[in-house]
């Protein structure tokens, strides 16, 4: 064996020019895996952590799962008209009954680490002469920060003055920057039905999701019920649950038990996750094309080897080499290109994405940030690796296969070139 290695580095190191090219094909081949899969991870996964800590896990919605019959159904008898033409849709809002009953029953719910409840609504916030349309929601902000703590993403003012002032909002930094309104100002808001409150800004929050700090405010659950003109009414239950990935069974299961329907934030990201899902696809296309172009490089320099290694072959089968060994040479040389390549490649990708998430870009899209969004994860490395040593070895088959079927008589003949 330890001959084996020797011949097979001895061959590897006559031809450097070659076999530096094939190793640089796979060095690309790794570079461009590793810097794709960061950029691609790094926007992701703060959008994943952005999402999940700003938004509930679980949020039972006040829709009932079974719509209660018709009003012209529930007479004991059944139906007292056979045919309606047109019927005016109901005046009774939609609301969670007992509300409070539900959400204790929720919190003891296994994997539920918190609940709260809330009430949504929209509304028209002005300050002087400028207008802005929100979404207004009420909380209970002791329990709400616990579910999605606000209060972490706060960058002026105080979380717990929510709490001590009924007339008190927290603005998104996006909506405090349209309307020119900062903390202890008075702000009015007016919602759709007319009614009209002057509140006055006690925290602006950042959660670095343009569409949460550009469109939402908060103010509490009895402020939003006068607001909105539903007094003692409960629009949603939300939770925040320990293993984020159970977030569509606990959904379920709530739906099931309370009859109302459940969102789990997959569902409720679902287009945007479906993109992510759209964009992964994309890029392992794009990885393994790249990377199949190193091992077309592997594959080319082995076949080049074998044909020029003809006699060199037929030697070493006719001194006692048999098939094995002329395919163990061939494959070993195979992954070794592919190893070193994998590992420069590791080296120098590891650098290309700390030299990226250093430098300055400014982003607003689904998030917000300074800089490149990166993930340098150690899976990736491992997969790199994996992925390139096979690629190599599956490159060296040909040619160690054809390097192996050399017969020596046939060389000394003149059969085979």
């Amino acid at each position: 064996m330890r001959l084996i290695i020797f011949i097979a580095f001895r061959q590897l190191c006559d031809r450097k020019l070659l076999n530096g090219i094939a190793t640089g094909g796979v060095m690309l081949g790794v570079v461009v895996l590793l810097g794709i899969k960061g950029i691609m991870h790094g926007f992701q996964y703060k959008f994943y952590d952005s999402i999940l800590r700003i938004s509930p896990h679980v949020t039972l919605l006040e829709k009932e799962r079974h719509a209660p019959p018709p009003l012209l159904a529930t007479p004991e008898r059944g139906f007292v008209v056979t045919h309606v033409v047109h019927q005016n849709p109901s005046e009774r809002q939609l609301r969670i009954k007992r509300p409070r009953e539900i959400s204790a029953a929720l919190a003891q719910m296994q994997g539920v680490t918190a609940v709260s409840i809330s009430l949504v609504g929209s509304a028209v916030l002005s300050f002087g002469a400028v207008e802005y349309p929100v979404e207004i929601r009420g909380i209970d902000p002791p329990k709400q920060t616990r579910v999605t703590p606000i209060a972490d993403y706060l960058v002026r003012g105080s979380y717990p003055a929510l709490s001590q002032n009924p007339a008190a909002i927290l603005l998104g930094s996006g909506v405090s920057s349209r309307l020119g309104a900062t903390v202890n100002d008075q702000v009015v808001c007016a919602t759709p039905r007319g009614d009209r409150l002057s509140l006055k800004v006690v925290g602006i929050f950042d959660a670095s999701v343009p569409s949460v700090d550009n469109a939402r405010v908060y103010v509490t659950l009895g402020t939003a019920q006068s607001l909105l003109g539903r007094p003692n009414a409960v629009g949603r239950v939300e939770a925040r649950i320990a293993d984020v990935a159970q977030a569509e069974v606990v959904a379920r299961r709530a739906e099931r038990i309370f009859g109302y329907h459940a969102e789990s934030w997959q569902e409720a990201n679902a287009n945007f996750l479906g993109i992510f899902q759209m964009q992964n696809t994309i890029t392992n296309f794009i990885v393994a094309a790249v990377l199949a172009v190193g091992g077309f490089g592997i594959l080319a320099v082995q076949i080049m080897i074998v044909l020029q290694k003809t006699r060199d072959i037929a030697i070493l089968r006719s001194v006692g080499f048999n098939r094995r060994d002329i395919l163990s040479i061939f494959l070993l040389q195979g992954a070794t290109v592919a190893l070193i390549g994998s590992a420069v490649g590791c080296l120098v990708g590891h650098y290309l994405l700390v030299l990226l998430s250093h430098l300055k870009t400014h982003q607003e899209g689904l998030v917000k940030s300074e800089y490149f969004l990166i993930h340098d994860e150690p899976q990736v490395y491992v997969q790199a690796v994996i992925f390139a040593f096979a690629l190599g070895l599956v490159a060296s088959v040909v040619p160690a296969l054809r390097g192996s079927r050399i017969e020596p008589v046939d060389v000394l003949r003149g059969q085979v070139a």
